[in-house]
């Protein structure tokens, strides 16, 4: 008893040592401006208050705050020393280079695609080390397996090992016409919808210097032939291809098979079908140019203004923690980025086993995406594409462009875009 006694006093000496010599020092607090309100900021709260409870030298503190905000305290020099953006391009050149203060730089280059590390890097000799994506959307296709199931049809991801699109057409055509469901496919003609997809057939949207210029237009041709084929023939539903409709709509009332959305859908799919039928992601078909998705992401990073820059990094490295991570991915709901993280899997927060194994599908897809489908959605240019995009291709669908005059329209958009810079 004694003894044990004496070790609980040395104990307790210790620890108050340890109390007294941090509460003499100034202890640094870091700013983490963070962009979005709700469960993403308050899991990261959390596990912010378990990094302060293992550094007593460090506080952080987080904020919301505008990107638009932030961006004017980075150009004024009063900028946070942490920020969670989804903006990436704009902050180029103002990010903290983190690569001689972290203990070890593989966290960041052996657990991330490179392109991601590109995306907030400069140029090509641009080597610096960041931050991290702390999420990725991307896109699949969703797609109604009670229909499969009534109709007697095998998917084709669970019969093959790398379908195409034609091998998905002519399956949903046969569970479409068996069970009575109208639409094989639903896609919108909005934003980045059409990208992915396109990306797979060959096409080329970033030339050799990085310009979002669409140098090589092929595999975009290609896709928007056989969505208007298949509209023309009553397959795909019209309105969501003119603008004036959502394709959400159709899929989460059983009316289309096949739905290409990205995985910020998820939550709202399985909401609104409840219990109407199984759904599932299915891998992206394969293409001339693999089965690459659609990406966009939101990271965190530190600024080059930190006057703490060794404790921002601190920060950083608890953050890309694999447990962390993987426990800021499973309460939130999100796709995770870290490679070591999605390898070995999420347990997500959530008792719906279709949103469960949705998120899982998505995280998959995160090694098959090409560095462009990365990279595009982090342009400065890529806003001025969808722009230019929606309003060139309308026409066509439409039936009042044909498709090489909504093509030249859409270059000729996107060259007037890069002269206004954006």
């Amino acid at each position: 008893m004694i003894r044990r006694f004496a070790k609980f006093l040395v104990s307790m000496t210790i620890a108050l040592c340890v109390a007294a010599t941090v509460s003499a020092q100034d202890v640094v607090e870091l700013s983490f401006a963070w962009t979005e309100d709700g469960v993403d900021s308050a899991v990261m709260r959390d596990l912010l208050d378990r990094f302060e409870a293992e550094n007593p030298d460090i506080r952080v503190r987080l904020s919301l705050q505008a990107e638009s905000a932030i961006r004017e305290g980075v150009e004024s020099g009063s900028g946070p020393d942490l920020a969670r953006l989804s903006d990436v391009a704009a902050f180029r050149g103002a990010y903290l280079d983190l690569r001689a203060l972290l203990e070890n730089p593989a966290v960041l280059e052996g657990n991330f695609h490179p392109a991601i590390l590109d995306a907030l890097r400069e140029g090509p000799d641009d080597d610096g080390l960041y931050g991290f994506a702390d999420q990725i959307s991307l896109t699949a296709p969703y797609i109604n397996i009670s229909a499969f199931e009534e109709a007697g049809v095998e998917l084709p991801s669970a019969v093959m090992e790398a379908p195409s699109l034609d091998d998905w057409l002519a399956a949903l055509e046969d569970a479409a016409e068996a069970v009575g469901i109208p639409y094989l496919l639903s896609v919108d003609n909005r934003d980045h919808r059409l990208v992915g997809p396109a990306m797979r057939m060959g096409a080329v949207f970033l030339d050799a210097e990085g310009n979002l210029s669409l140098p090589d237009d092929g595999g975009l041709r290609s896709f928007l032939g056989l969505l208007k084929g298949l509209m023309d023939d009553g397959k795909a539903p019209e309105d969501v291809l003119l603008g004036t409709g959502r394709s959400e709509g159709y899929f989460v009332r059983g009316e289309t098979l096949m739905y290409i959305c990205a995985s910020g859908k998820v939550a709202s799919v399985a909401q609104q079908i409840g219990a109407g039928f199984e759904w599932v992601i299915a891998p992206n078909p394969q293409g001339a140019a693999g089965n690459t998705g659609f990406a966009s992401l939101s990271a965190v990073v530190a600024f080059a203004g930190s006057e703490h820059p060794q404790a921002a990094a601190r920060v950083i490295e608890y953050l890309l923690q694999p447990a962390v991570y993987a426990e800021y991915s499973a309460r939130t709901l999100t796709i995770p980025a870290h490679l070591g993280v999605i390898e070995a899997g999420v347990a997500y927060d959530t008792d719906d086993e279709a949103i469960n194994d949705a998120l899982k599908a998505f995280a998959r897809g995160v090694p098959d995406l090409q560095d462009q489908a990365i990279l595009f959605d982090a342009h400065p240019l890529a806003s001025a594409y969808y722009e230019a995009s929606n309003a060139s291709l309308q026409p066509y669908f439409a039936g009042e462009l044909t498709l090489d005059e909504a093509l030249a329209a859409l270059h000729a958009r996107l060259d007037e875009a890069a002269v206004m810079g954006g």
